[in-house]
């Protein structure tokens, strides 16, 4: 004897718990991801050339760095940051270490690492100068402050960068050229 083979026959009636179910488990799964995921870090704010970094003090936010591109040629921009650290510590430096430069840098918590070594970089103390040797150590530059402005001055971005960084890439371009 052969059995019959039955089809089931299921009604929206029967069926909408299961379907009720998946709708909520997959709302739940995308509020998560949603509230989880990390807000992606803003673009640098350009700059022109000969253009001055001027920010008040009040919209600093604390261990929260501002990025800046300035260009220094053409086809070449050079990126700085002006952080609040501490009630009134302000500081400005490049936001690319002299060791890696090419390799670039990315900001996670309120830090700004190192894109090569994925290290955060060491950050000079107030009247500290750099070693001479080529570190992932972030370079400062010179700012104004007032009470209730920060400037930095695209004359100070560009003699920061022709001092510490320019002799080192000029160094590194010709001794790719000479393999």
């Amino acid at each position: 004897m052969r059995a019959r083979k039955q089809k089931l026959h299921i009604t929206w009636r029967e069926a909408w718990p299961v379907w009720l179910t998946f709708i909520l488990l997959f709302g739940f799964g995308a509020f998560g991801v949603w509230i989880y995921m990390p807000a992606a870090e803003p673009a640098p704010k350009a700059l022109l050339n000969g253009e001055d970094a001027v920010l008040r003090v009040a919209d600093l936010k604390l261990s929260a760095p501002q990025v800046f591109a300035y260009p220094l040629e053409p086809d070449r921009a050079v990126e700085f940051f002006v952080e609040r650290k501490g009630k009134d510590g302000i500081v400005a430096a490049f936001a690319r270490c002299r060791r890696c430069y090419r390799s670039g840098q990315y900001r996670q918590s309120g830090q700004i690492f190192c894109g090569h070594c994925n290290e955060p970089m060491v950050r000079l103390g107030q009247g500290q100068a750099p070693a001479s040797e080529i570190d992932c150590t972030q370079i400062p530059i010179q700012l104004e402050k007032s009470s209730e402005t920060v400037a930095v001055r695209a004359s100070a971005v560009r003699e920061a960068f022709a001092q510490w960084y320019a002799p080192i890439l000029s160094k590194s371009i010709s001794d790719d050229g000479r393999r």
